[in-house]
């Protein structure tokens, strides 16, 4: 059916974007949208269905009383229309179950009962559902980014503490006389050690990939909430914004005029009661005066003789101005008790709107209360997110540039005519355990590897030559401790 008919806070944006909190068959309501650019172009300054991006040829673009698109259409030689071209957008665009569709013709049967309206609790129930919504997509999205960031913290740190230990292997294996030449048991246990060494670099390798693996798979995931809080500060939250600041204009005006027909009815009702009174307080006198004067005119024909038979009988009324006015007492008495009636009847249906009104402006209070604290979680979602998206491509950087470090001491120990020395193993060492200082001062004793690295030293002093280096890592271990 038309949207127009099961639809609420309707709305153009961007000069083609048509906007609508649609119903859907099972009661619910759903914000859905149409960019008209896809379905509506400018024929020589008029309007056409099936056409495309008419809003590029078109200005002063307005849409009125909901389902009229008028605006200023362009010519093909140049010109523009003397006055806005209109478009009736109900006459294509329904509401399928809850989406804005563009239907050629719509399909509205003619013997179909129209849709009635939605009313302000309907309004109320579907803006309350939609804020609903938000807050639980927020809410999932906070626990999805917990949960990406606490998962991707974890598994890094067990991959951080695999390289880690094979770097104190490393350590370990170069630690004494690494680079000399000497008895062939000597020269066999040189290129054991070597070899040892070789493996000890492979591990930290496949390590430093994991890192970067899934730190690629949490920052997609990261990025993607990010993607969604902007898309809250842009589109979902102004939109919902706008909706509950109209619903609560809507029903502000609706409290105002219950409570000024109630006044109104109760002034009414108040005039209607003083003239019932003053009715009944003429009629009382007229009756009054109309039966002294028919026992007078008795006695006066019939003498004294009938006054024991006059007293206390009814006289009937005759056709005199007093018994007309009395006549047309009792007629507008009627008509006051009855109107007195319907006043009441007013009055009660008045107050019990007004007690409806009063519920639903505090409920819409209430949502603007719940709306605040909505923004105030996409805010938080909004920092938390970025934080994590910073940390995790950190992360990344560094995993690799360890991973290339480690390559090229693998590659180094592959090349026949280089030989890989002990002090190539210890800055390898030193500049692995600086880069990835935050993870390994987690999973490991960072100070500790160092001092066994200058225990290990050997007579021609490879690893002294690197004090200056240990140095600023021990000084920055003092910081990340």
């Amino acid at each position: 059916m038309s949207y127009h008919k099961s639809s609420v806070y309707i709305s153009l944006s961007g000069n083609q974007v048509l906007s609508a909190l649609c119903r859907t068959c099972d009661g619910e309501w759903i914000r859905s949208t149409i960019d008209l650019n896809t379905v509506l172009g400018n024929s020589d300054g008029r309007f056409e269905w099936g056409g495309v991006r008419f809003s590029h040829t078109a200005k002063d673009v307005t849409l009125k009383d909901n389902r009229t698109l008028s605006a200023y259409l362009k010519r093909r030689d140049g010109s523009w229309s003397e006055k806005p071209v209109e478009v009736n957008l109900t006459e294509h665009i329904t509401n399928h179950d809850g989406a804005l569709r563009n239907c050629n013709p719509a399909p509205e049967q003619q013997d179909q009962e129209p849709s009635a309206a939605p009313n302000l609790l309907e309004k109320l129930d579907a803006v309350s559902g939609l804020l609903r919504s938000q807050q639980i997509a927020a809410k999932n999205s906070g626990f999805e980014l917990e949960f990406v960031s606490t998962s991707n913290n974890r598994l890094m740190l067990e991959e951080l503490e695999v390289a880690f230990l094979r770097l104190r292997k490393l350590v370990g294996v170069i630690s004494g006389e690494f680079d000399g030449e000497g008895e062939e048991v000597d020269a066999e246990a040189g290129i054991r050690k070597r070899a040892e060494a070789e493996a000890a670099v492979r591990p930290m390798i496949k390590a430093f990939e994991k890192v970067r693996g899934k730190g690629d798979k949490a920052l997609a995931a990261v990025s993607r909430i990010c993607g969604v809080t902007a898309e809250y500060e842009t589109a979902n939250l102004p939109i919902l914004r706008r909706d509950v600041e109209s619903l609560g204009t809507e029903i502000g005006l609706q409290v105002k005029d219950v409570q000024v027909s109630l006044e109104t009815v109760q002034a009414a009702f108040v005039t209607c009661s003083a003239e019932l009174k003053s009715t009944q307080e003429v009629l009382k006198n007229a009756k009054s005066t109309n039966k002294a004067n028919s026992i007078e005119t008795l006695i006066k024909h019939a003498g004294w003789i009938l006054l024991p038979i006059g007293i206390g009988m009814t006289i009937p009324l005759t056709a005199t101005p007093l018994a007309d006015k009395i006549a047309a007492a009792e007629e507008k008495l009627k008509e006051l008790t009855a109107q007195q009636s319907e006043k009441q009847q007013e009055l009660d249906k008045l107050k019990l709107q007004e007690s409806d009104s009063a519920l639903a402006l505090r409920a819409c209070e209430d949502l603007a209360t719940q709306f605040a604290t909505l923004e105030a979680d996409v805010q938080r979602l909004k920092t938390t997110a970025e934080l994590a998206r910073e940390n995790i491509t950190s992360t990344l950087t560094t995993a690799k540039t360890l991973e290339s470090l480690s390559r090229e001491m693998e590659d180094k120990a592959s090349m026949l005519e280089y030989k890989v020395s002990k002090k190539d193993y210890a800055a390898h060492i030193v500049r692995v355990l600086d880069e990835a200082l935050p993870g390994f001062a987690v999973v490991g004793d960072v100070g500790e590897v160092l001092t066994e690295l200058l225990a290990g030293d050997d007579a021609r002093g490879s690893v002294k030559e690197l004090n200056l280096e240990i140095e600023v890592v021990k000084r920055k271990l003092e910081v990340v401790a």
